[in-house]
Order: C-alpha cells, then sequence, then structure tokens
C-alpha cells in the first residue's frame, strides 16, 4: 500500500489516511519509513487502532516527535486503557499545535488524563476531545463505534457537560494554559487557525 512512499526523493511532510482500515502491519511499515522523522501532519482518523496497533503508532511518533505539529485520531476507537498507554508518546511530541482526537470512546476519567497530558505540551494550541461517555443517553454498547457516537443523543441535561467543562478548566488553570489552549469538542465550530504557526 505504501511503497510510493520509498520511492519519493523529497522527504514526506503531510500524509493523510483516513478510512483506509490500517492494519498493524501497515502501521509498523509507516514506523519504519524514511519519511516519519519529517511528518508535520498526520490524520490516521477512522481506522481502528488496538494493543497490536499501538507499538507500532508510538514508535512512529517517537520518529516524528520534533517534526510533528498535527495528529488526528479521530473515531480511532481509542479507549481510556489504549489512550493510557499512548500518552507518555504524545507527550513527547513538542512541535504538535492541534491534536484531534474526536468520537472515541472515552470516559470522563479518560478525558482529564488526556488534557492533562494536552496542557504539558507547550506548542500545542487546539484540543479537539470527545464528549465522554457519561455525556450519552443510556444504551450505548461498552465500547461504541465512531458512527454511534457521532449518532447517540446526548443527555438534555447540561449538569454533566458543565462538569465536565467545569474539571478541564480546572486542568488548564493549574498549568496555566487557560488562555492560550482552546479544548473544545464542537466539530463543527473549533477555528483551524489556531494551528498556524505564530
Amino acid at each position: 500500500m505504501f511503497s510510493v512512499c520509498s520511492s519519493l526523493s523529497q522527504p514526506l511532510e503531510v500524509l493523510e489516511l483516513p478510512y483506509l482500515c490500517l492494519t498493524s502491519t501497515d502501521l509498523a511499515y509507516l514506523s519504519c519509513s524514511q519519511h516519519a522523522p519529517f511528518l508535520r501532519e498526520l490524520d490516521l482518523s477512522e481506522n481502528w487502532l488496538d494493543e497490536s496497533s499501538l507499538p507500532s503508532l508510538r514508535r512512529l511518533l517517537a520518529q516524528a516527535e520534533n517534526s510533528l505539529c498535527q495528529l488526528s485520531l479521530c473515531g480511532c476507537g481509542l479507549s481510556d486503557t489504549l489512550l493510557g498507554a499512548l500518552l507518555p508518546s504524545l507527550s513527547s511530541c513538542r512541535a504538535l499545535r492541534s491534536l484531534r482526537l474526536a468520537l472515541n470512546p472515552l470516559s470522563r476519567t479518560g478525558l482529564l488524563s488526556l488534557a492533562r497530558t494536552a496542557a504539558g505540551i507547550p506548542s500545542l494550541r487546539l484540543l479537539l476531545y470527545p464528549n465522554p461517555l457519561e455525556e450519552y443517553e443510556p444504551g450505548l454498547p461498552a465500547l461504541p463505534s465512531s458512527a454511534q457516537l457521532l449518532d447517540w443523543p446526548l443527555l438534555e441535561e447540561s449538569e454533566d457537560r458543565d462538569l465536565t467543562r467545569r474539571l478541564l478548566e480546572e486542568v488548564l488553570n493549574l498549568r496555566g494554559r487557560s488562555r492560550d489552549l482552546l479544548v473544545t469538542s464542537d466539530l463543527l465550530n473549533y477555528s483551524p487557525d489556531l494551528t498556524v504557526d505564530d
């Protein structure tokens, strides 16, 4: 699938591979690619990630930790456990400005762990996070797909969303990031201009 990458004479800086059903073998290939250290934008959204995928993804992020500015892992099936295993690699991406993780099945506890990691990346300006599972109406499967998360109704009561916002604000305030890091779950209205270099 990626043989074209090895034949390019110039470093590949943008790699968009959403909706491709990538396997752990595909990710292993990417993580060993000569282009990995030069990646500035990486989109693996809607590729289902599991425990077998994580070592290669961690290796890929380690290769790109000094260059990667935008990372999108929306709808990848990242649970609290899987994301927790990925957070140390994310925290090492010191050039990261935009991190998109919408439509992943995280609990509020998992989301707060993500927020703490995000707030510790000085370059980060945008975190697009998933609504935590506690904010959905009852009946979701234990590990819902991105399509189910997109279509399932959120609770009409605002208390749960208000609680999430308050807890996220506390994380940002503790890290001194309340002014320069936008943290949002709004898929439609966040500004991609925040990811442009100053």
